[in-house]
C-alpha cells in the first residue's frame, strides 16, 4: 500500500505541469477549459491527502517491521549459550544490534521515498523536456546537490552517533540507578544521589555537544545544497525564457518544478538515512544469522556420577593457571562441597564444570561420558545452577519461579517448588501466583533473602540431576538456612549436590569437602576429619567459625 501511494504521489508534479499548460493555452485561446481545470484541481487537491496517507502507511509499515526485528533479536539473544555470552565481541554485537532496531524500521519507508523522488524527477524532467530540453535536464540536476549534501551529512552522523550512543548508554544506566527501587533507596540513604546525577549530566553534556556540532555542520551542508538547487532552478527558468517557451509552458514548468522540489529534498534525506543505517543493519543481520536455531533444552533428571578428571585451566594473559590438575568426584545421592578463599579457583571450577570455560587439560565426565562430546544445550540440561549473583526478575511470582524450567509448568509444580525452597512463609501472603514482584512496577517489594529463596525455588522446579549451589543461603537468616539445608539433605538421593560455601556449619553433613588453594585441591575429606588436621588449610579457614 505504501508503495502504491508513493508512486501515485510521485506522478503528481508532472501531471500538474501537463494540466496547467493546457489550462493556460485553452484559456488564452478563448476555449472552454473544464477538462484541464478538473484535472489540475484533482492533482492539487490530491497532493496533501496522498502525502499524509502515504506517511501514515509508511509509519504503520515501520511499526510492524520494528516488531519483527525486535522479535527476531529477542529470540536470537535467548538462544545464546553461556559460553558465547561470556565473549566481549558477542555482547558488543548484541548491544549494537539492539540499537540498530531503532533505525532499521524506517529504512523500507526511506527506500520508497528515494524511489518516489527518483520517479518524480525523471517524469518531471521528461515533461519539462517537451517544453525545453535544457530546462528538463537542469530540473533533473537539481536532485544532485541535495543527494550529495545528505550523503555527506549521513557519513558525518555515522561517525558521530557511536559517541552519542555510548554516552547515552552510560547516562541511561546511571539514571536507572536513581529511579530503580533498590539502588535508588541505597543512594538516598547514603545521600549520594547527587553524585550520580552529576555523572548523568557529564554524559548528557558530552552527547549534546556532539549532536550540536553535527547539527551545525548539517546546517552548512543543507545551506550549500539549497543555494546550488536554487541556482540550477534559476538556470532552468532562464533556459525556458531564452528557449522561447510559451507563457503557459513556462508557468506550468515553474509550478510543477516547485511541487517536485520538496520530493527531491526528501529524497536526499531518505538516501542519507539509508546510508547511515546500512552498517547497523549489517551488524544486526550478521548477529541474528550467527545464532543458529536450537532444539529446546531437555533437563536430564537422572545423573549417576560426576567427575572432574585432572582438570586445568589458565585465563588468557594470566601467568599461572587458575586450576591445575583438579580431580573431583561425586555419585548420585552425595552432597559435596568446594571451599577456599576468594580466588582459590571455586568459580573457575564451576564454570568449567557446566561448560562456560574450556579446560586446557583434563576432562569433565557425566556418567562416564566426556561432556565435551555433548552440545552445550545438552550439557547444560544436566545442571541446575544457583550463582551468588542470582537473578531478581521482577515479573509475576509464577513467572519468576517458572523460569527454572525450559518447558511449560503447572501451578502445582510452582507451589511445590516454593514449599521446597522454604518460600511459602512470605509468598502465602501475596495475592496469588499472579502477584507482581518489584516496587518499580507497582508490585510487592521483597528482601534479598526472599529473592534468594525464589532463585532456589527455580532450581527445585528444574529438578536437574546435578545441583550446583554457590552460597545458596548467603542472604537468608539462620533459621531459614537450617530449614533449606534440612530439605536438601532429605531429598539428596534425587541428585548430585555440589555446594560452594564459606559457612562452616553448612559443611558438617557433606559427604566430601574439596579444599581449593591457588587452583589446586590441597585437601579432601569430611568436615570433622579436615578440622582435625592441624596446620591444614581447612582448619585455618574454619577453626574460628567451628567454635561458635
Amino acid at each position: 500500500m505504501s508503495a502504491v501511494l508513493l508512486l501515485a504521489q510521485a506522478a503528481l508534479p508532472a501531471a500538474q505541469v501537463v494540466f496547467l499548460e493546457r489550462l493556460v493555452d485553452q484559456l488564452s485561446a478563448g476555449q472552454t477549459a473544464w477538462g484541464p481545470l478538473l484535472g489540475l484541481t484533482t492533482v492539487v487537491g490530491a497532493m496533501y491527502p496522498l502525502g499524509q496517507i502515504g506517511l501514515a502507511a509508511t509509519q504503520r509499515m515501520g511499526l510492524w517491521l520494528r516488531l519483527r526485528y525486535r522479535t527476531d533479536l529477542a529470540h536470537a539473544a535467548a538462544r545464546l549459550t553461556p559460553s558465547r555470552l561470556a565473549r566481549a565481541d558477542v555482547t558488543t554485537d548484541l548491544e549494537a544490534s539492539q540499537a540498530a532496531t531503532a533505525v532499521m524500521d524506517v529504512v523500507a519507508g526511506r527506500a520508497l521515498q528515494v524511489l518516489g523522488a527518483g520517479i518524480t524527477s525523471v517524469v518531471l524532467c521528461a515533461v519539462v523536456w517537451e517544453i525545453n530540453p535544457v530546462s528538463g535536464l537542469l530540473v533533473l540536476a537539481a536532485l544532485v546537490p541535495t543527494v550529495l549534501a545528505f550523503t555527506g551529512i549521513s557519513r558525518m552522523e555515522a561517525r558521530g552517533w557511536p559517541t552519542v550512543a555510548a554516552a547515552d548508554r552510560r547516562a541511561t544506566y546511571a539514571t536507572e540507578q536513581l529511579v530503580q527501587q533498590r539502588p535508588g533507596t541505597e543512594l538516598a540513604v547514603l545521600g549520594t544521589g547527587g553524585k550520580v546525577a552529576d555523572l548523568i549530566v557529564v554524559r548528557r553534556t558530552e552527547a549534546t555537544g556532539v549532536l550540536d556540532r553535527m547539527i551545525g555542520r548539517a546546517m552548512l551542508w543543507e545551506l550549500a545544497a539549497a543555494l546550488a538547487t536554487a541556482a540550477l532552478f534559476g538556470a532552468a527558468l532562464v533556459a525556458l525564457v531564452r528557449g522561447g517557451a510559451s507563457g503557459a509552458g513556462t508557468a506550468a514548468a515553474v509550478a510543477g518544478t516547485i511541487s517536485g522540489l520538496n520530493a527531491i529534498r526528501l529524497c536526499g534525506y531518505a538516501f542519507g538515512t539509508i546510508i547511515t543505517a546500512t552498517p547497523q543493519a549489517r551488524i544486526y543481520r550478521r548477529f541474528v544469522a550467527s545464532v543458529p536455531p536450537t532444539a529446546p533444552q531437555v533437563v536430564v533428571r537422572d545423573v549417576g556420577s560426576l567427575e572432574l578428571d585432572r582438570l586445568s585451566f589458565t585465563y588468557p594473559g594470566a601467568d599461572r593457571p587458575a586450576l591445575h590438575d583438579v580431580s573431583i568426584h561425586a555419585e548420585r545421592g552425595e552432597m559435596i562441597a568446594l571451599v577456599g578463599v576468594n580466588g582459590a579457583g571455586k568459580t573457575t571450577a564451576v564454570n568449567a564444570l557446566v561448560g562456560m570455560l574450556t579446560p586446557s587439560a583434563g576432562r569433565v565426565l557425566l556418567d562416564g561420558r566426556d561432556a565435551a562430546d555433548l552440545t552445550e544445550p545438552e550439557r547444560l540440561g544436566h545442571f541446575g545452577l544457583l550463582v551468588q549473583e542470582f537473578g531478581k526478575f521482577e515479573f509475576s511470582l509464577r513467572d519468576v519461579v517458572a523460569l527454572g524450567a525450559p518447558e511449560p509448568v503447572t501451578d502445582d509444580a510452582v507451589r511445590r517448588a516454593l514449599a521446597s525452597a522454604q518460600a511459602e512463609s512470605f509468598t502465602r501472603r501475596l495475592p496469588g501466583l499472579d502477584a507482581q514482584l518489584g516496587q518499580q512496577w507497582g508490585g510487592t517489594g521483597i528482601s534479598g533473602g526472599q529473592w534468594q529463596r525464589l532463585a532456589l525455588a527455580r532450581i527445585h522446579l528444574r529438578g536437574a540431576g546435578v545441583w550446583i549451589l554457590d552460597e545458596p543461603t548467603s542472604a537468608i537468616d539462620a533459621e531459614a538456612e537450617r530449614e533449606i539445608f534440612s530439605e536438601l539433605r532429605r531429598t539428596r538421593h534425587e541428585r548430585i549436590t555440589v555446594v560452594v560455601s564459606h559457612r562452616a556449619w553448612t559443611l558438617r553433613d557433606m559427604d566430601r569437602i574439596y579444599v581449593l588453594d591457588d587452583g589446586v585441591v590441597v585437601q579432601q575429606g569430611r568436615y570433622d576429619e579436615l578440622l582435625a588436621m592441624d596446620g591444614g588449610r581447612f582448619a585455618e579457614m574454619f577453626r574460628e567459625q567451628a567454635k561458635k
